[in-house]
């Protein structure tokens, strides 16, 4: 296994994805790099709030994710990098292990019952359907 990608939203499910990841990797004998991974969703609204730009407030935050996804994993030791991408999650997690040929994709769930799954759906059982690779999810 050479490299493991987080998907983290900043959720409690994510966080324990990416500790998860970082787990795994310290516990492989030859530590595989690990990408922290955030989509930032596109916001459709007819009128925004007055003084605020929701994408750049999105963006922001995403990089705050970032931030302290990077400093949790720069304590490890291990290989790693971030990244983020905007749009939908499950397809920009899905594109992004497939075009960096990640060996596992790491993703948090909210723990929602099959029947909640089914009519909603979840950007989890999307990434498990269409992942490039195998799925660890975490509860």
């Amino acid at each position: 296994m050479k490299h493991i990608v987080a998907a983290i939203d900043g959720s409690a499910g994510s966080v324990r994805a990416l500790e998860e990841a970082i787990k795994l990797g310290m516990s492989l004998a030859e530590s595989p790099k690990v990408t922290a991974l955030h989509i930032d969703s596109f916001v459709s609204m007819n009128e925004p709030p007055f003084g605020v730009d929701p994408d750049e407030r999105i963006e922001a935050e995403g990089l705050a994710l970032l931030q302290s996804a990077g400093e949790k994993l720069a304590a490890s030791g291990l290989a790693y990098g971030t990244a983020v991408r905007k749009g939908d999650a499950a397809r920009g997690i899905c594109e992004f292990a497939r075009s960096e040929s990640a060996d596992l994709i790491v993703i948090g769930t909210r723990g929602h019952g099959l029947a909640a799954e089914l009519l909603l759906g979840s950007v989890s059982h999307k990434v498990i359907q269409h992942a490039p690779c195998p799925v660890m999810t975490i509860r």
